[in-house]
């Protein structure tokens, strides 16, 4: 064996190595390239799918506030209801009929007598009030009268309207009536109710 032939050999084998490591790498940066891109095109999709669940989570939690502001809303909106529209009949009647003949009056009609009819409905927690009177009139009065009644904040509710028409002005048979809370203190009972 030459030296030169000894020498080439393990030239050949210093050269090998390295080509083999060079070559090694090369394969396992393709693979790890190729894996990694896999990796990354399902992490894409599973970050997609998270995002729609998101919106999707976001969306009937909005709802759900709504709805819950809603509810709420309305739950003291129904205190506030009972509380000042419905109040007892002591703490409202009086004015009632005051205002209610005040509006008479302003409107040219002058309530002779005034009947109140009483009815409960228990399942409400109210009373309801009627106010049955007759008043003499023209048409353009009772319009008057009616248009006052829209216009006043206090809660009542026209019922029966008779007109008789006369020689010169009209006989109006008027049945309306209010709501009042039985209890002395409505509003807590109402709030419950609404749960």
């Amino acid at each position: 064996m030459s030296w030169q032939s000894a020498f080439g050999g393990r030239r050949a084998l210093v050269w090998a190595l390295p080509l083999a490591l060079v070559a090694a790498n090369l394969a396992w940066v393709v693979l790890l390239g190729g894996g990694a891109r896999l990796r990354s095109a399902e992490l894409e999709r599973r970050l997609e799918r998270v995002r729609r669940e998101r919106e999707e989570v976001v969306g009937r939690l909005a709802e759900r506030e709504r709805q819950w502001v809603t509810a709420t809303t309305n739950r003291e909106r129904l205190t506030t209801l009972y509380r000042d529209r419905f109040a007892t009949e002591e703490s409202r009647f009086t004015d009632t009929v005051r205002e209610l003949k005040e509006l008479a009056r302003r409107a040219g009609l002058e309530p002779a007598a005034i009947g109140y009819p009483r009815e409960a409905l228990a399942e409400f927690g109210l009373v309801r009030k009627s106010f049955v009177f007759g008043v003499a009139g023209s048409y353009a009065d009772l319009r008057t009268f009616l248009h006052l009644l829209e216009l006043t904040p206090t809660f009542l509710t026209i019922d029966q309207i008779a007109v008789d028409d006369g020689a010169r002005r009209l006989a109006v048979r008027l049945r309306m009536s209010t709501y009042f809370a039985r209890d002395a203190d409505p509003a807590p009972r109402a709030a419950g109710a609404g749960s």
